[in-house]
């Protein structure tokens, strides 16, 4: 096999396959039993556990570690105590803690990325139709910061936003919670005599983790399967199954560009849910706004591709589990992501918000059987009245964009399903010009039970594409994937295939026109807690990685090779480094930066990346990457670094800078991002939250400063005000303003 042909991996695969799938007979270990009380009328939230009302509780004092040592007593005891009413489930947690002074709580906001590992917390797993497969998950966290999402498998998701309530207090032997979830908030089957229970605690400063259920090594928390049954809950019913948010909102806004004056502005909306079952909702949404959106994090691209950006917006987010499909992901310099439906396409043009008339859509479980059914119309758009730049001119239509999926739960962990997509956002106003349509199957194969206690999964997809595309090119896309993801072994190999006329219009795909085979082998082991290396070290991580491209005729296009040593301190502290070993074939001259056009021909070069950041549980964390070494024709460095100071959940100020340095022979450049974030807490629920960026490729400067009062919870206001520089140099730098927008937004939540 010459170094520019492609061997077929696919059928590799196969054999080896059916040997791992006969070896991964379901066994079921024994679980702990949790019971919940019911009672007249729940306790009072303070965080203290000393109502009355608590004493009726069966406490539960069964935990073991599930990190750094499975299936042995933790260091501190934890007791939890359950009770319900007829409206609510109530949870109570009371961690003791020999150290009290040591206890790390450096976040109040909600959704907080790190609040998983940078704080002391409690984790709350609910499988409330014990079907093994979802759940809801709830975190708080000793300031009272509180988390909630959907669970599936070893992975989570915090897209899901519930009405629910938690306290929390800091004591003089360790820190309690008392949490509060509205059987209106959760879908429950009312026949069940048992829901699954998972309850996690960890302490930060010992990266320990300690479970009611599932205390091993390879045991993720957020796989329902290894929850506990929660005994006791009866004859409560969810209520109506109506969720009514109105919003009312006033705006204001200025282009400098456009000359015109300061535009002033109301407007309102609603979104309407239902639950036509216990688990299967409807929702329809009019004048759809997105004011308290987060703006996006800005990013250099180095690639010829397009970059991925999350999803922010909770219309959207709100079942979006049920999209996932095949082997999708997104985000990576050389990884062909790809995913067959892709929101940001909604609602979004070239970083222009479109807007959005109306919103319907019904997603959730009936029986074995996951829908989601979205469909959206979006308003006409003109902005050459407005625009000063003509090239920033948008005339679209209206659209009527749908996405459907569907698919079947096989097994225990498995399923089967189907996605269809309508429509194209960006398409211009001619005739035709909007058609496209994407149909794709997929099918997961997925056990917790491997060789009794391991984690296997195994995906195969395959799309078809349709839109005009006068060439005829190739609109398929396929491909299978096998992965082993344990603690000690994580194993994953990939093969998939893009056509060159798969072009999604409500998905994303970077890298069309390929065949990618893709290989990650991580053997990590932990030094025994007796050993002297024991005492300094966690873990250790040594991670080979291949990602490899071909062209559609089967020439090699795009080869990268790395290996990754890492390790993980006892203190919490990473110390992580990688040697790359790229090749790349250019297909045509590829301009990397303003003025720097990088011929088209084949590159083989080398680079290495060194980095390290402090234990996230400290009230400061710095974090330093630093990328060296070739980049195609000549050499590139780039540095990342970050520090946050945190103060007891009130303050965290945050600063981060990415700079590049690119020195090629068809020319040299320059290119850096700043960021500054600067948040402020007065309580879980009213903060001031505040995100500043810079950088010197559109050199543009850019702050939004966010308010957010949940007055109670599903109630909040919102003042939202954005503002915008460009820098120039008319003959001084100086900074002139482009416009501003605000606006302050008031929303309801009304449930009968």
């Amino acid at each position: 096999m010459t170094p520019h042909t492609r061997k077929s991996l696919g059928p590799a695969l196969w054999p080896a396959l059916l040997v791992l799938l006969a070896l991964a007979a379901p066994v079921f270990g024994t679980e702990a039993a949790l019971k919940a009380v019911r009672v007249g009328k729940g306790p009072h939230l303070d965080g203290l556990l000393d109502d009355e009302v608590w004493k009726q509780a069966v406490p539960f004092t069964g935990f073991l570690q599930a990190k750094p040592k499975p299936q042995t007593p933790p260091s501190e005891r934890t007791e939890v105590f359950i009770l319900y009413d007829e409206q609510n489930l109530y949870i109570g947690v009371y961690c003791y803690d020999g150290e009290p002074g040591r206890i790390v709580g450096n976040t109040m906001a909600h959704d907080a990325e790190d609040e998983g590992e940078g704080d002391d917390n409690v984790k709350i797993l609910l499988d409330s139709f014990q079907d093994k497969r979802n759940a809801y998950v709830f975190f708080v966290n000793p300031r009272g910061a509180r988390s909630e999402g959907l669970a599936f498998g070893e992975h989570s998701s915090l897209d899901w936003d519930g009405i629910w309530d938690a306290k929390a207090k800091i004591r003089k032997d360790g820190w309690s919670a008392e949490v509060r979830i509205p059987f209106k908030t959760i879908s429950f089957k009312p026949s069940l005599t048992a829901w699954g229970l998972n309850i996690e605690r960890y302490i930060a400063r010992k990266q320990e983790t300690i479970r009611a259920s599932g205390a091993d090594l390879d045991s993720h928390f957020f796989n329902p399967n290894e929850a506990a049954p929660l005994e006791g809950i009866a004859g409560v019913k969810q209520g109506s199954g109506f969720t009514i948010r109105p919003y009312g909102l006033a705006r204001t806004t200025k282009e400098n560009e456009s000359g015109n004056p300061r535009d002033w502005g109301t407007d309102f909306g609603v979104d309407i849910y239902k639950n036509f079952t216990p688990n299967f909702v409807g929702a329809l949404s009019y004048n759809t706004d997105f004011a308290e959106t987060e703006v996006d994090e800005r990013q250099i691209n180095l690639t010829r591709f397009p970059l991925f950006y999350p999803e922010k917006r909770t219309f959207f987010l709100e079942g979006s589990e049920y999209f996932n499909f095949g082997t999708s992901s997104g985000g990576g310099q050389y990884h062909a992501s790809f995913l067959p439906f892709y929101s940001r396409r909604i609602g979004l043009v070239e970083g222009i918000q479109i807007p959005i008339l109306f919103g319907g859509k019904v997603f959730g479980r009936l029986g074995k059987t996951n829908i989601s059914l979205l469909d959206v119309g979006t308003q006409a758009f003109d902005n050459s009245g407005t625009s000063g730049d003509p090239q920033d001119v948008l005339i679209l239509p209206a659209k009527n964009l749908l996405a459907a999926r569907i698919y079947q739960n096989l097994w225990q962990e498995s399923r089967v399903g189907f996605i269809f997509t309508n429509g194209n956002p960006s398409s211009p106003a001619r005739a035709g010009a909007d058609y496209n349509r994407l149909a794709g199957v997929d099918f997961r194969y997925a056990t917790s039970r491997f060789f009794g206690d391991k984690n296997l999964t195994f995906d195969v997809w395959g799309v078809y594409n349709w839109w005009p595309d006068p060439d005829k090119k190739k609109h398929q896309g396929y491909g299978v994937r096998l992965d082993y993801p344990n603690d000690l072994w994580d194993i994953n190999t990939s093969f998939n295939y893009y056509g060159d006329g798969l072009n999604p219009g409500l998905g994303f795909i970077s890298r069309p026109g390929v065949s990618t085979w893709t290989g990650m082998l991580s053997y990590s082991p932990r030094p025994s807690k007796d050993s002297w290396l024991g005492k300094y070290v966690r873990q250790f991580f040594i991670m080979p990685f291949a990602d490899i491209y071909w062209d559609l005729a089967g020439r090699l296009e795009t080869r990268m090779l790395s290996v990754e040593p890492a390790v993980q301190l006892e203190s919490g502290d990473r110390i992580e480094a990688s040697l790359n070993s790229n090749y790349d074939v250019l297909p045509y001259d590829f301009e990397v930066a303003d003025g720097v056009v990088i011929p088209a021909r084949p590159y083989e070069y080398t680079n290495f990346r060194v980095g390290f950041e402090t234990a996230s549980h400290r009230p400061y964390r710095l974090e330093f990457n630093h990328h060296f070494g070739q980049f195609y024709s000549g050499h590139l460095t780039e540095t990342e670094v970050g520090l946050a100071l945190k103060y007891k959940g009130y303050a965290t100020i945050g600063l981060q800078a990415n700079f590049i340095r690119g020195r090629l022979p068809e020319g040299n450049f320059d290119e850096n991002v700043y960021e500054i974030k600067a948040d402020f807490f007065f309580s879980p629920n009213l903060g001031l939250m505040n995100y500043v960026q810079f950088d010197d490729v559109s050199n543009q400067l850019g702050w939004q400063s966010r308010f957010r009062w949940q007055i109670t919870p599903g109630n909040e206001i919102f003042f939202v005000y954005n503002k915008n520089w460009e820098r120039r140099w008319d003959p001084l730098s100086r900074f002139v303003p482009l416009g501003d927008h605000g606006v302050f937004k008031i929303q309801l939540t009304i449930r009968p």
